[in-house]
């Protein structure tokens, strides 16, 4: 599959200092989806406790070559221990998991080993821009969901993407036990370069 082998999966998306408020100083960390491990090294640089999980093997090797603790893993079905974990980061990560109950299946797994708080980083619908306008009205009969693409190379399907609106992803959250706390729609870059709306977000277990 696409992101086990592709060369990288490089991320343009930063820990937005806002939602990095939202954990404790002494958390123990996962990131999932954690490719070529920049989010581990940040949180090393605040002596947190941190531990990368991803499909995709070149970027594993990139992130263990820089000292990072990582492992191969589906992050629907995570080797951990319940509660081994206490947060989590999902950047540029919900965006590829399609269809939706794969998103659940994901949260909830973060959810069973602990993460009582995640932060978010990812992309919403861009319909004011016509080049993103035109991939969800072509997605939507190829994927029937609103919001979803496929991604193709030289007429090659590579993956589908999976765009999303705030209500949207409220919902996602609050189905697997979590609320939103914070949640805030800055201009991000896309991976190819491109200025789009996207969002960072701060969810926290219920109860919390």
């Amino acid at each position: 599959m696409y992101w086990d082998e592709t060369s990288g999966v490089p991320s343009s998306l930063i820990l937005d200092p806002r939602v990095a408020a939202y954990l404790k100083p002494n958390a123990r960390v996962l990131d999932l989806g954690c490719g070529a491990g920049r989010m581990l090294g940040e949180m090393a640089g605040t002596g947190r406790f941190a531990v990368g999980a991803d499909r995709n093997f070149p970027s594993l090797a990139a992130a263990a070559d820089q000292g990072c603790r990582v492992v191969r893993a589906d992050l629907a079905a995570l080797p951990f221990a319940d509660d081994a974990f206490d947060a989590g980061i999902i950047h540029a990560v919900l965006t590829t998991l399609n269809p939706r109950q794969v998103r659940l299946d994901v949260l909830a797994e973060a959810r069973r080993v602990g993460c009582r708080v995640l932060c978010v980083a990812d992309f919403l619908q861009n319909w004011d821009l016509p080049y993103y306008t035109a991939r969800y009205e072509a997605g939507l009969p190829e994927t029937g969901e609103a919001g979803s693409f496929v991604v193709r190379e030289e007429g090659r399907v590579l993956y589908t993407a999976h765009h999303f609106t705030l209500e949207e992803l409220e919902g996602l959250f609050g189905a697997v036990g979590y609320r939103v706390a914070f949640a805030d729609t800055p201009k991000v870059r896309t991976r190819s370069g491109k200025t789009v709306t996207g969002v960072v977000l701060a969810a926290v277990a219920d109860g919390d």
